[in-house]
């Protein structure tokens, strides 16, 4: 019994016999060129799409930051995994972990990533996108004066720039700004800033938030004497230089830490139900409550706030806002002996580039 035949071929069989010229031969080639750059162009984004996903370890997370739906995005996946022959994640665990095929791909693929990242850069910065800013915010800096003047100076004086903003916490941020997926952001300091240029525009003593019922509250100013043993709500941040910077000299003084997992807004919470201190960074002042604000006066304590941006950005609409940053900074007399010389094109006369949170 002869194999069955499917009915794409069939019509193939009936279509008249007729010699291959040059010219069929050609169409031929090109089509099969074209299909196969379809199919490449698709392999590479879903190898980006891949890349998001493993680095997010959350699918739902890498399908809001790419802009697409969850669902589609694990369609995505599974065709990339098909295509590949083997798994990528593990998929008897919720989140997004690899596998360790999907583990060791995941390093190769980072450098197709990082490409992708670099041409949508550049075609941004040509295209439409030339006079288009994306400024990352961190998410705890919403109390600083100088983030609200930074804002307004760009709206005002250059109406030709298209100014968005993206909020996360400093990490995710400085990851962003690291991967050219934002232009410029306002962040805590990082230990490591050799490759960014970055202008102080805030560095101040965290005060002590102290309960209203305490008897440190009688005092008009503390010294670190009295931080020993005293109970103090502390915030796990993942800004190592900020945490040493800002808490360390309290935990060093012999503070009793008590440890919130949520961030510095949670810790603020949960000082004042519980009714211990707090360190506080600046944004607990617009927050009306029975922690009354301590100066402590001997504390070497910092809180340090940077505007960082790429070091090899020369784009015109860069440039301009870090003109603005500079201005900025000199007004509020944020200078620092450290200087970062890379920027000296746009520094304005008698201000300085230096290291801040």
């Amino acid at each position: 019994m002869p194999a069955p035949v499917d009915v794409h071929e069939r019509q193939l069989r009936r279509r008249p016999f007729r010699l291959e010229t040059r010219r069929s031969a050609r169409i031929a080639s090109e089509w099969g060129s074209a299909e196969q750059r379809m199919r490449m162009d698709q392999d590479l984004r879903r190898l980006v799409q891949f890349y998001h996903v493993a680095r997010a370890k959350s699918l739902p997370a890498a399908a809001f930051k790419l802009g697409v739906e969850p669902t589609w995005l694990s369609r995505q996946i599974k065709q990339l995994e098909s295509h590949l022959g083997f798994l990528l994640f593990d998929r008897s665990d919720r989140n997004a972990t690899l596998t360790p095929e999907g583990a060791e791909f995941f390093e190769s693929v980072k450098e197709i990533a990082d490409a992708a990242r670099r041409v949508e850069s550049v075609a941004r910065s040509l295209g439409a996108g030339k006079n288009e800013l994306l400024f990352g915010l961190a998410d705890s800096s919403f109390w600083l004066p100088a983030r609200k003047a930074l804002l307004e100076a760009v709206s005002k004086c250059h109406p030709e720039i298209v100014l968005k903003t993206v909020v996360s916490d400093t990490t995710e941020l400085m990851n962003q700004l690291r991967d050219r997926e934002i232009d410029m952001c306002l962040v805590g300091r990082l230990h490591d800033m050799e490759r960014y240029d970055f202008l102080t525009i805030h560095n101040g003593s965290p005060r002590l938030l102290v309960p209203e019922e305490s008897p440190l509250a009688k005092k008009p100013q503390l010294s670190m004497a009295d931080i020993s043993e005293l109970d103090v709500a502390i915030p796990l941040i993942d800004n190592d230089y900020s945490f040493e910077t800002i808490y360390g000299p309290f935990l060093g003084a012999g503070a009793r830490p008590h440890w919130v997992s949520e961030g510095p807004l949670a810790a603020f919470h949960f000082a004042l139900a519980n009714r211990i201190c707090l360190v506080a960074w600046g944004f607990e002042d617009s927050v009306n409550s029975s922690l009354l604000p301590k100066e402590v006066i001997d504390s070497d304590a910092r809180v340090e706030v940077v505007v960082a941006m790429n070091a090899d950005d020369d784009r015109e609409a860069v440039r301009k806002v870090w003109q603005d940053v500079v201005a900025i900074a000199a007004k509020a007399g944020q200078h620092s002996p450290d200087t970062h010389a890379r920027r000296k094109r746009t520094t304005a006369p008698g201000s300085s580039i230096s290291g801040v949170n």
